[in-house]
């Protein structure tokens, strides 16, 4: 008759059991998919970046067109394009230019950082999320032991 005492035990200790494996299953599903996530998020920041070096190096070709311009309206009206005002037009376009260029590769750059402290965030989460599904696991299968002690305790 003792051994029907054991059978409410042996039932909790099983359901904790495939409570705590599902919880660590869980986590870890979850966990991989943060990573995923993280890693897509890296090669956005990678991507941002050679568009904004792509969107920069435009800039230059368009400033390079705008001097060009310049200097065949200049020309055009007999103006020295060489010295004075007609080149430091030029050299102030060029100027505008780079400045231009060098931010949008800036702005490149700081998107590409928020993808990557997402990223990181991300990472951190998958390990936080595996830790919280390690300790809900141990939690289900103390509780499934104390539930069993309970009902075996309470059959004698």
């Amino acid at each position: 008759m003792c051994w029907m005492a054991l059978i409410p035990a042996a039932i909790a200790i099983g359901g904790s059991l495939l409570q705590a494996k599902g919880q660590t299953e869980d986590a870890s599903y979850q966990a991989g998919l943060m990573k995923q996530n993280a890693d897509f998020k890296n090669r956005t920041a990678d991507e941002t970046i050679n568009a904004g070096d792509t969107a920069a190096d435009w800039q230059r070709v368009k400033a390079g067109q705008a001097i060009g311009t310049q200097r065949s309206v200049q020309a055009a009206n007999g103006i020295d394009v060489n010295s004075g005002s007609s080149a430091q037009l030029q050299e102030d376009t060029a100027m505008l230019g780079e400045l231009d260029a060098l931010t949008i590769q800036n702005n490149a750059a700081r998107e590409a950082y928020g993808y990557r402290v997402q990223a990181q965030q991300d990472i951190s989460n998958a390990g936080q999320t595996v830790r919280n599904g390690k300790t809900a696991a141990t939690g289900s299968i103390l509780g499934g032991l104390g539930k069993a002690f309970g009902s075996y305790a309470g059959g004698k």
